[in-house]
């Protein structure tokens, strides 16, 4: 029979959050872990509302219910927050062509830039930097499409760059702003010199040492459970009884009943890639995996430079495994109560936030 250690409040670890930043950003990818290791899932897509909060204030992002047939472009599942979002944006638009100062700066903080409101679509995966520190890094699509190709040519080459043996570090750089924003992967190489040779340069190999496995379990996260996901009627619920700040008198009770993040383990939102998101195909979603993962034993900061110790996947406690969504414009002719709140007309709107 297996026996567990008992885990008490006092030993919560709270979850780091990483995000790519202009110029260079460098992470170990961890393998696919926990409810995905079988799968060999080793990234999760999410497209998440930021804005709304409980009636204390708290953030409250959820991920957004839409559904959309591709090939009609007709919405199956509604979003009553996005539509929100869209009539925002809208009547922002028409503020700025007539010059009213008052409505433009009310909903510059709603939907701006840097707005409250905000569905961030990214691709979320566990990894390891450099000084050690495990946490979710978030990347755009375009990052995620870069990283797939250098993993490709490593695993065509004969490498698996998210092992427990042979992991790599990637070198992100991210260059230009808004729909301009580029994204560039490389491996993390040392340079050494040899004899007779010269100054070469190698691939730092990194290892999951058992420090690390033994980590993971309170520093890493399941990806399938980052975030609630409330129903259209639900999402509808909430938008319906937030108030101008985002407060929902609604929002906590819907949360008590979906399986996802019991935490206030967030990030921000924040993104100064705000309007770059494009929307992955069905093939690059489905293609966010690795060789079948090997359990990994229970995650030691090894720096980039070590190539420690092969470890032998043994030992590694059940509950750390290592193993590894869509454009909107047309609706149903079926108006559901999602689309009723979502739809509602500028004007409808406006007084309801009160602004009009």
């Amino acid at each position: 029979m297996k026996v567990g250690s008992a885990k008490y409040g006092t030993q919560y670890t709270k979850k780091k959050y990483f995000k790519l930043k202009d110029g260079e950003s460098t992470f170990r990818i961890l393998p696919p872990l926990g409810e995905l290791a079988d799968e060999g899932r080793w990234s999760q897509y999410y497209k998440i509302h930021y804005g709304y909060k409980n009636k204390d204030g708290a953030l409250r992002p959820f991920e957004s219910p839409l559904v959309e047939n591709r090939k009609t472009k007709m919405i199956e599942v509604p979003d009553a927050a996005l539509e929100r979002i869209k009539l925002m944006k809208a009547k922002f638009e028409e503020a700025k062509k007539t010059g009213n100062q008052d409505l433009i700066k009310v909903l510059d903080k709603m939907v701006g830039q840097k707005g409250q409101y905000n569905l961030d679509a990214n691709h979320y995966m566990n990894v390891i930097d450099e000084a050690g520190n495990i946490g979710v890094l978030k990347i755009r699509h375009r990052a995620k499409n870069a990283l797939d190709a250098t993993i490709k040519r490593l695993r065509d080459s004969g490498v698996d760059p998210l092992s427990p043996n042979d992991g790599r570090f990637f070198v992100f750089r991210r260059s230009g702003m808004g729909p301009d924003t580029a994204f560039q992967v490389d491996v993390k190489k040392e340079k050494l010199s040899v004899q007779g040779v010269g100054v070469v340069e190698r691939d730092i190999v990194h290892v999951l040492t058992p420090e690390i496995i033994g980590r993971l379990a309170t520093e890493a996260a399941e990806l399938n459970k980052l975030f609630k996901k409330p129903t259209a009627e639900e999402v509808a619920e909430i938008v319906r009884t937030a108030d101008q700040d985002g407060k929902s008198t609604k929002i906590d009770e819907i949360f008590a009943s979906k399986q996802g993040n019991d935490t206030d383990d967030y990030d921000d939102g924040d993104d100064s890639e705000t309007g770059t998101t494009s929307t992955p195909s069905a093939t690059s979603l489905s293609t966010a995996t690795a060789a079948p993962a090997t359990p990994v034993q229970a995650p030691v900061t090894t720096t980039p430079t070590q190539a420690a110790t092969p470890v032998t996947p043994s030992a590694v406690p059940e509950a750390v495994q290592v193993a590894v969504a869509p454009k909107v414009e047309s609706l149903t002719p079926t108006k559901t109560t999602a689309q009723a709140v979502g739809g509602q007309t500028n004007e409808e709107f406006l007084k309801s936030i009160g602004l009009a």
